[in-house]
């Protein structure tokens, strides 16, 4: 991660000696404009996708469709989302949210020809059969990249279903799309991280199917496509990339163990994040590509467990990072302290005055003893009402005697 100008320029260079056309997009309106450049020029009406978040990320789907171009997922999960209108609930199992009896009525209802049915296997045949014309009938297949290699121009994918490999090889043309920070510097890295990514994320050794793309077609080839595109999108991540304790969020492989772990996440499942990335990663990942003025909240919703933390196989001090978060929520925007995008948004003139008093009466003694002695005999007076903390529970009382008043009575 400290050599990543250096690795990106190295990647670009190595990719585009071996064919690969790569491209540099600050953000997801740029990576949206650059695909459908592409799809404009040879005219394309139809793309296969693999699993990609960062497609998530830019809202690719959409902006495909707005332009006339049918976009269709291949990943069983994502495809089973994709007809109920809905996003991924997880960054590694997208549909983990449903059961079998909804996904078996949701194709009854979406897949023409079907009857309901709930044997599994019965299930992904179908989805099979709806894929395998799909493969055929697309233009361009647009996938992610799990690891870009600086050292060789390559393209590394990893997935279990085959679909990733089908969308890379079968149409005449591949765009692949993935964050500035997913360059490794030389292929032997490849494998430890290989290793880290599937057992933390599905418990497997390693992979059913290990792409490896370092260029397109060659003279003699008989699969393959003619054109092979990389969109290398910044998003936010040049932010976190700024400083140094942010820099740590850029290390996720996206495995997904953290959210696998979270209390929360268990309870209130991806959807209720609002966000692409939901979980741990997401919260911590997202202020930089929305803004911290529109997820701040997302840093509170954490208990600090360190469940996380301990998880990551990549050591992100993730329950760390949220802390910083939570401060710069509350910086104020005028000092050297807020340095992120929407830093501040969570200040308040009454939250200020209140933590100000609050830090003068517990950094002096003497006033630490008066207000103690007023509120234990003036606890009459707390409100019944004390905002978002009564909502679903009881208000909060002064006890009668403070602990100082206790122990002078232990010793009388």
């Amino acid at each position: 991660m400290a050599n990543l100008p250096r690795l990106l320029e190295q990647l670009e260079a190595n990719l585009t000696a071996n064919g690969v056309q790569v491209h540099w997009a600050e953000n997801g309106q740029e990576a949206n404009a650059i695909a459908l450049e592409i799809a404009e020029r040879v005219q394309a009406k139809r793309i296969i996708k693999g699993k990609s978040m960062v497609s998530e990320e830019v809202g690719f789907n959409h902006a495909l469709q707005a332009a006339g171009i049918e976009a269709f997922e291949s990943d069983m999960g994502e495809y089973i989302v994709q007809l109920a209108g809905e996003a991924p609930s997880h960054i590694i199992m997208p549909a983990i949210h449903k059961t079998k009896q909804e996904i078996a009525q949701l194709f009854a209802d979406e897949v023409p020809g079907v009857t309901y049915t709930e044997d599994v296997d019965a299930l992904i045949q179908i989805g099979r059969r709806v894929l395998r014309r799909k493969f055929a009938e697309a233009d361009i297949g647009l996938s992610g990249v799990n690891f870009a290699v600086a050292e060789t121009g390559t393209l590394c994918l990893i997935e279990n279903e085959g679909n990733g490999r089908m969308c890379t090889t079968v149409p005449k043309i591949h765009i692949a799309i993935t964050g500035i920070e997913k360059v490794v510097e030389k292929l032997e890295h490849v494998p430890p991280l290989l290793s880290l990514l599937t057992r933390s994320a599905t418990g497997q050794s390693v992979t059913t199917y290990v792409n490896m793309i370092s260029g397109p077609r060659k003279p003699g080839e008989k699969d393959g496509p003619q054109e092979v595109h990389l969109i290398l999108l910044d998003n936010g991540r040049t932010q976190a990339y700024a400083d140094d304790e942010l820099r740590a969020t850029l290390q996720c492989i996206r495995c997904g163990a953290c959210m696998n772990h979270c209390p929360v996440y268990a309870r209130i499942g991806g959807h209720a994040y609002g966000t692409t990335y939901p979980g741990p990663i997401g919260a911590i990942i997202s202020p930089h590509m929305l803004g911290l003025d529109k997820t701040y909240p997302l840093a509170f919703a954490s208990t600090l467990c360190g469940a996380c933390s301990e998880v990551c196989p990549v050591k992100i001090p993730i329950t760390d990072i949220l802390v910083r978060l939570r401060n710069e929520a509350q910086a104020n925007p005028q000092t050297e302290e807020a340095t992120l995008r929407g830093s501040g948004a969570a200040r308040t003139v009454t939250a200020s005055a209140v933590w100000s008093v609050w830090s003068q009466v517990y950094s002096k003694s003497g006033l630490y003893k008066l207000a103690s002695w007023f509120m234990s005999r003036g606890r009459a007076l707390s409100p019944s009402e004390q905002g978002a903390w009564t909502s679903s529970r009881t208000p909060l009382v002064p006890a009668p005697k403070r602990l100082r008043d206790l122990m002078k009575d232990r010793k009388a």
